[in-house]
């Protein structure tokens, strides 16, 4: 059987890292985020679907508490946290995302149940934490949450600028492209928003043959520019690279005056990590040699 090119790029959210500039985040994050890539290219290598690695990328980086998603997301303006994830595979288009869940403590785990077991792509609020409930999957009360600018002592008031976002994107060895995200949103979000974590095209998107994508930011904008998807179509379409097309779309959002950066790996695994804020967390590495691991 013919074994491709495989790889894997995660993420930890862009935005306005220099505010950890006096703690000991930006060492802290790139020593976990070293650790997981070298552990999911290692999946990887020994046959692991691009489906499960970017399964166990979203769900440790969640758990981590060092990004605003999973753990480390903080509250909304009402005072509880929302969570937000998506999910896709590149080979069947099968999707699954959930939006303002409040009790699913891998709100990843619940998006892929959505794909793998109802007719659904989006289940939200309420219904979809029963939905993760009655599948079995952990949930936790508003105890286990630690927003992560709390703990890294680097709070301040939050802007626009202040957001976060986790995800990743994988090719696994037999062609197969997947990308996952997950979110707790800007922080201080408006209760009952949502971004583009969870829409398909938007945040999340990957197509065999083609391109995996996973985006971070201002979500408002990567939904009117259909970001994620638009990477894909410039891809397929126009014959660009990986990295002009997530480059080109990432200018547009610039000129829209959102900010926040991307993902993206190719079927080949040529990969792509674009942001337009002072730094995002991020780490890939591939079967042909490539491995970076970055904050600013």
């Amino acid at each position: 059987m013919q074994q491709f090119p495989f790889g894997v790029v995660i993420h930890g959210g862009a935005g306005d890292l220099a505010r950890y500039s006096t703690t000991n985040r930006l060492s802290e994050a790139e020593v976990f985020l070293s650790q997981l890539v070298d552990s999911l290219y290692t999946s990887l290598d020994q046959g692991a679907s691009a489906l499960d690695v970017v399964t166990q990328a979203a769900t440790a980086l969640e758990d981590s508490g060092l990004f605003h998603a999973g753990k480390g997301s903080s509250p909304t303006s009402a005072g509880y946290v929302e969570l937000d994830a998506s999910i896709m595979e590149g080979n069947t288009l099968r999707a699954g995302s959930v939006a303002a869940v409040r009790e699913v403590r891998n709100p990843i785990l619940a998006a892929r149940h959505v794909m793998e077991s109802t007719n659904h792509v989006l289940m939200v609020g309420a219904e979809a934490d029963a939905l993760a409930r009655n599948a079995g999957l952990e949930t936790v009360d508003t105890s286990w949450f630690s927003p992560c600018d709390v703990s890294a002592g680097a709070w301040q008031v939050p802007d626009n600028s202040s957001t976060g976002t986790v995800g990743a994107v994988a090719l696994d060895v037999k062609g197969n492209l997947c990308a996952a995200t997950s979110t707790g949103g800007t922080l201080y979000k408006r209760a009952g928003r949502v971004g583009d974590s969870p829409i398909i095209g938007a945040g999340t998107y990957a197509r065999n043959t083609v391109a995996a994508v996973s985006c971070t930011g201002v979500g408002e904008y990567f939904i009117r520019e259909s970001a994620a998807y638009q990477v894909c179509s410039r891809v397929q379409l126009l014959g660009e690279n990986i990295l002009a097309a997530s480059g080109y779309v990432m200018s547009q959002i610039d000129k829209l005056g959102g900010s926040g950066g991307m993902i993206a790996i190719d079927s080949r695994g040529a990969f792509a990590m674009p942001y337009s804020t002072t730094g995002m967390y991020r780490a890939a590495r591939n079967s042909v040699g490539n491995r970076i691991v970055a904050c600013l």
